[in-house]
């Protein structure tokens, strides 16, 4: 039995997956449907899986708010109580969804400590384990998830405001990526905090070996 279930639409399976080792460095024990097991059916088993889990977090975009699916998991999450809903993209939700309080992450790009996503932890820890017994500081689960995200850290060479080569390392969450990699490629300047968090960076054209040593001890990357 886990402690979370992730709804989401599958198309968005990339999000839900970056979501998943957010929550799990929280210290949750999540399910989604990639632990589906081979040849079970779906619907048997997502209905087992909400009934047993303490809490749902519903990823509400515009593409899931269309899902007979998420709405259907999301009706059943209502009911018991176990409801945590989050909206990536603005998007209108009908009723009864539109009456529950929905946790907004409109300004989140990925950071740990972000207050939207600080606000989603605080609400699965409220259904998860309401004497927050569990719970850790905020320095601890920064440093957790982002250890669990490296495959998300992108790795690049650039000039800074300055003119200067400088190397950088920038966590960069899936719902972002596209437009980052426009930024990147393009003409002209970008902030890349619009689209990440910068873990680290350097003047030069590699990584210095503080950079390097500074990462593995932090968060385990072995670069």
């Amino acid at each position: 039995m886990a402690d979370v279930v992730v709804s989401y639409k599958s198309e968005e399976r990339a999000v839900a997956a970056y979501l998943v080792l957010m929550l799990q460095a929280a210290g949750f024990s999540v399910w989604w449907d990639k632990n589906l097991e081979a040849g079970s059916s779906y619907d048997v088993a997502i209905v087992r899986e909400i009934t047993e889990a303490k809490c749902v977090v519903t990823v509400w975009t515009h593409a899931s708010a269309k899902s007979d699916w998420v709405r259907g998991e999301a009706s059943m999450a209502i009911s018991q109580n176990k409801y945590v809903p989050i909206r990536l993209d603005g998007v209108e939700l009908p009723p009864p969804f539109s009456m529950k309080h929905t946790l907004e992450l409109s300004t989140w790009r990925g950071q740990p400590l972000h207050p939207e996503w600080w606000d989603v932890i605080g609400a699965v820890r409220g259904k998860v384990d309401p004497s927050r017994s569990t719970a850790i500081s905020s320095k601890d689960y920064e440093r957790r998830a982002i250890s669990k995200l490296g495959f998300y850290v992108n790795k690049l060479k650039a000039r800074d405001s300055t003119g200067r080569t400088a190397y950088y390392f920038v966590l960069v969450p899936p719902h972002l990526e596209a437009g980052f990699n426009r930024g990147i490629t393009g003409a002209g300047d970008i902030d890349m905090n619009n689209y990440g968090m910068v873990l680290a960076s350097n003047y030069g054209d590699e990584p210095t070996l503080e950079i390097k040593n500074f990462l593995k001890e932090l968060y385990g990357f072995d670069l």
